[in-house]
């Protein structure tokens, strides 16, 4: 990295070292003013990434077919899927011990990293590719085989950026992250236009250009900062079960809830077809006009939650985590009700006349956005303290929702149904999150036995 964005972490040392010799009176206070620095290129990238993937679904769902729109959804819900595997199993346990590492040993870890992501990404290629080829036997919905082939063909390099983000924010280098997402998002949205220009504008050629655009962004990355990796296969493979003891709560929390949040359209295709799908697609797209600031914010507290913990303990963390929900809490239930005010009338103008009438299912999803932002600090909180096993049993919750009250929602009431399926597993599961969290990090009684 370049010397004003280092790719080593401040860890609590160096900044008490720095606090002897006299160059800075007060290390923690230098390390907030830094974090906070940091947080508004963390807001400005989240901004070019939310922007992105939103003008990416309104190309589609205006210019295409909503049956083409769901399909597109479908794609899309396998990558959030897969994405959130990823970031279970490499990224988070990456952001929990780097911190706690310097120099050469961080270089061999990032070098590690790196080549888990390899690694896991072939292993997605090649169970994409079996699949699609299983689908053109005639199986599953028309048209979903070319979308899981072309999947397959580029699913690595939208991987690979999406570890490259979580590398940067885990590092606090928000400035390379925010230029690095820039650059793609300019070469998508520029391919994805063309396409619509010409008239040649599909789901499976918005997967390609997508795929694309990473690929290109990535390698461009890596040969920039080559340097900040040492590869040792055998040090990646010491570090892989290093990982794992941690990160299997982290993978399995993450495998049910992916799967408990993105089977929602896939249900709808089953029982109303893929316009359906293309319906849902449009009423996510229209939320994403409030996910940008709640991105922005989580990929602001991820990393800065292991420091707090590092540098404060419990006490400092619970605090922290507390005010933090607080705060984000306010802010979405502002842009809640604004969605309430102008959702539908937003969802004609951004994808047209033939998305009309789902305001109410937008205003549900985004009061299910309201309760699964309270819960991120609580989340991450566990992790910090190393109890992603807890994580991964309150994850059975929304599950269980879906497979019970979700499926009836969603066969009767179509994408309403499925919205309030989605809420009602946010709100249970928040609330589950936040009781065990304030169980496990309860400060003692002065005095008390035990």
């Amino acid at each position: 990295m370049s010397e004003s964005d280092p790719v080593i972490p401040i860890s609590s040392d160096n900044i008490k070292s720095a606090s002897k010799v006299g160059f800075i009176p007060n290390g923690y206070n230098l390390l907030s003013r830094i974090i906070l620095h940091k947080g508004s290129f963390t807001l400005a990238n989240q901004g070019v990434v939310s922007a992105t993937n939103f003008l990416t679904g309104v190309a589609i769902g205006r210019f295409c077919t909503k049956d083409q729109f769901g399909l597109y959804m479908l794609g899309f819900t396998i990558v959030l899927f897969v994405a959130d595997l990823q970031t279970s199993l490499i990224s988070t346990p990456y952001m929990i011990y780097s911190p706690r590492l310097k120099e050469n040993d961080l270089r061999i870890y990032n070098g590690s990293s790196l080549l888990h992501q390899v690694v896991f990404s072939i292993l997605l290629i090649l169970a994409l590719a079996a699949w699609g080829g299983y689908l053109f036997s005639g199986f599953g919905p028309p048209g979903l085989a070319p979308i899981l082939l072309s999947l397959s063909a580029v699913i690595g390099f939208i991987m690979m950026r999406e570890f490259i983000r979580r590398f940067c924010f885990a590092n606090l280098a928000m400035r390379t992250s925010l230029i690095f997402d820039s650059f793609i998002s300019v070469l998508q949205l520029s391919g994805l236009f063309l396409l619509a220009h010409l008239g040649f504008l599909s789901a499976n050629l918005a997967i390609l250009i997508i795929g694309c655009a990473c690929g290109f962004g990535s390698a461009a990355w890596l040969l920039l900062f080559r340097s900040s990796f040492a590869m040792r296969i055998g040090q990646s493979l010491i570090d892989f079960k290093a990982n794992w003891r941690f990160a299997k709560w982290v993978f399995a929390s993450g495998i049910l809830w992916a799967v408990s949040m993105n089977l929602y359209p896939w249900f709808l295709t089953l029982f109303h077809g893929t316009a359906s799908a293309g319906e849902w697609g449009a009423c996510l797209g229209v939320l994403g006009l409030i996910n940008v600031p709640l991105m922005g914010i989580q990929n602001f507290i991820g990393p800065k939650i292991s420091y707090v913990y590092a540098n404060n303990g419990e006490s400092g963390l619970r605090s922290f985590a507390f005010k933090t929900s607080m705060l984000v809490g306010i802010i979405m239930s502002a842009l809640c009700y604004v969605l309430y005010l102008f959702g539908d009338p937003l969802m004609v103008f951004l994808y047209g006349a033939k998305y009309t009438g789902n305001g109410s299912v937008i205003f549900v999803l985004a009061l299910s956005l309201v309760a699964a932002s309270l819960a991120f600090a609580f989340s991450r909180g566990l992790f910090a303290l190393e109890r992603a096993d807890i994580d991964f049993k309150v994850n059975f919750i929304p599950l269980i929702i879906l497979f019970t009250f979700g499926i009836w929602f969603v066969r009767y009431h179509g994408p309403l149904g499925a919205a309030y399926g989605l809420l009602l597993a946010n709100l249970a599961a928040a609330a589950v999150r936040f009781f065990s969290f304030t169980v496990l990090t309860r400060t003692p009684v002065a005095g008390a036995s035990g």
